[in-house]
């Protein structure tokens, strides 16, 4: 095993653009593709005790104005050729959007069991309730990750 190391993924490596997303149905609004020479998972921390683990996840999406879009969040992992493999979570995006400013009231997330090796891919995925436009420039992405140079 290589060298582990703390690390985050943000809007920009999970968000490509202003996205429209209609009710009822999961839309991708971007990925994160792994590089060579590396493995990801999301989290950080220990699996026991979440309450008390290092790793955080904090998403807040929004329309232009500002307001937060109510919905489901799904991180999900792809293999190459974009064929689905394993949901990694999914969460209400009200309780996700909690703590911008505070870590200890954030979602816990301890580093996870499944790795993503060279060039699988993780989406991040979301099924408003009603149908809104995700503005990239006015929502917040930040998920711990645990990775490993290999």
């Amino acid at each position: 095993m290589g060298e582990r190391f703390r690390s985050a993924l943000t809007k920009n490596e999970l968000i490509a653009v202003d996205t429209a997303c209609s009710a009822g149905i999961f839309t991708k609004l971007g990925e994160y593709k792994v590089q060579a020479g590396e493995l990801i998972t999301i989290g950080f921390g220990e699996q026991s005790g979440q309450e008390a683990a290092q790793g955080r996840i904090f998403i807040d999406l929004k329309v232009a104005a500002g307001t937060v879009i109510p919905g489901t969040v799904r991180l999900q992992a792809y293999s190459p050729q974009n064929r689905p493999l394993v949901i990694l979570g999914e969460w209400r995006q009200e309780v996700l959007n909690q703590g911008a400013g505070d870590r200890t009231k954030q979602v816990p997330l301890p580093e996870q069991m499944y790795w993503l090796s060279e060039d699988k891919k993780l989406f991040l995925e979301f099924n408003p309730d009603a149908t809104s436009t995700v503005a990239k420039t006015q929502s917040t992405v930040l998920i711990d990750t645990t990775e490993e140079a290999v």
